[in-house]
């Protein structure tokens, strides 16, 4: 019985592999892409495993003409023509020659700069097989991934999680048309004034009781710090919220006044809860100066805290007490514990992520130089014309 077992499961991945090569028999064109590692690339030190990573195509490195409208015949392979790579299409805009796909690669080698997957495409008949539940796996870590992408709207569940978990968000006070270009496709745009900020709610919250063991992420923007105080609410100035779960749990946020801190600057900070109530606070050391973008990682694996700006780690602490994480929802551009305190973030957010491990540095470096603006881990080679 255990023969025929084997011999059967050797079947099945000889069907498996002919499928996978399959996949790549029809399309027309290849183009193999250079990743770098090495400190004159993205300058990652260690390895790197199940990795979801930033494809940016645009006018300059890929013709969009030689693609289907959809995009549904794009590959990508670990090998010339073998060993296909998950992937998922964020955005895909073939009139304006703009498109933004995540590839998984199972293995990143550390210090390496001649690491080649190929991306295919030209097969008319291709069907679209964009899976970001692989990609963004919860299986791996993955809690929640919502890329932010959508074009404003208040709909019940419109901002999709990637992920299997389905925690898709809600806008609150959204208007249409309120996404923006960003350097990873689409970003949301936040309006302190009109209190926008986006809701995970309802059972999936219970996904986020996250305490001691969390990596969560994003990439902010502010065009301005606008929250004035309010001293009927008994509210403090200069706090804005980029990513939290209330205000005791985990969370990200502006920490007070340019003139709070010397020498003057914008800080950011993270922190965990202590019961009964007692903030455990850890404050980043650069300026988060408006108008420029910024890659934040808040780490926790107890008793460690720590933050990471722009793949970098900012700072850390050492926070041997007990942690806690209440029961409200995940909160992007606002504080969801208290909603209406003046705490909504003003500018843009990309990316939010949620990990229930804690992400080691090489991680979080690569995250940050592969999605970054002017990135130099991936060089885009010469397009082949297979047949």
């Amino acid at each position: 019985m255990n023969s025929i077992k084997l011999a059967v499961a050797f079947l099945l991945s000889l069907s498996s592999l002919n499928l996978k090569a399959q996949e790549f028999s029809k399309c027309k064109f290849r183009q193999v892409i250079q990743l770098n590692t090495s400190a004159t690339g993205a300058a990652v030190k260690g390895e790197v495993y199940n990795f979801p990573l930033a494809v940016v195509l645009n006018e300059k490195n890929f013709n969009f003409s030689e693609a289907n409208r959809t995009g549904s015949d794009i590959r990508f392979s670990k090998a010339r023509d073998t060993g296909m790579l998950p992937h998922s299409i964020e955005h895909w805009d073939k009139e304006k020659k703009s498109a933004m796909i995540w590839v998984k690669v199972d293995h990143i080698r550390g210090n390496n700069p001649n690491q080649l997957i190929y991306m295919h495409w030209g097969d008319v008949a291709a069907q679209d097989n964009s899976d970001s539940k692989i990609v963004f796996n919860t299986k791996e870590g993955f809690v929640g991934v919502w890329h932010l992408s959508e074009t404003g709207d208040t709909a019940r569940g419109h901002y999709k999680d990637a992920t299997a978990n389905l925690a898709h968000g809600t806008g609150v006070n959204f208007k249409p048309n309120s996404n923006i270009d960003t350097h990873l496709g689409k970003g949301a745009a936040f309006v302190h004034a009109e209190n926008r900020w986006i809701k995970i709610d309802g059972a999936e919250r219970k996904l986020f009781d996250l305490t001691n063991k969390l990596t969560f992420s994003i990439w902010a923007l502010a065009t301005s710090y606008s929250n004035k105080g309010n001293e009927v609410l008994k509210t403090g100035p200069g706090y804005e919220t980029m990513f939290a779960k209330g205000d005791n749990s985990w969370r990200l946020q502006k920490f007070g006044l340019r003139t709070w801190h010397t020498p003057n600057a914008e800080l950011i900070e993270i922190c965990v809860e202590e019961p009964p109530r007692a903030d455990l606070c850890l404050v980043a050391k650069t300026d988060m100066v408006t108008n420029k973008w910024f890659h934040i990682a808040a780490v926790h694996d107890y008793p460690k805290i720590r933050i990471y700006v722009n793949g970098v780690l900012d700072n850390e602490d050492t926070l041997e007490t007990n942690w806690k994480s209440d029961d409200y929802p995940v909160g992007i551009g606002n504080q969801s514990q208290f909603p209406d305190r003046g705490r909504a973030w003003d500018g843009i957010l990309d990316e939010a992520r949620v990990y229930n491990v804690p992400k080691n540095e090489h991680w979080i470096k690569l995250d940050y130089e592969s999605q970054r603006e002017g990135q130099q881990l991936l060089t885009y080679g010469k397009k082949e014309q297979k047949f």
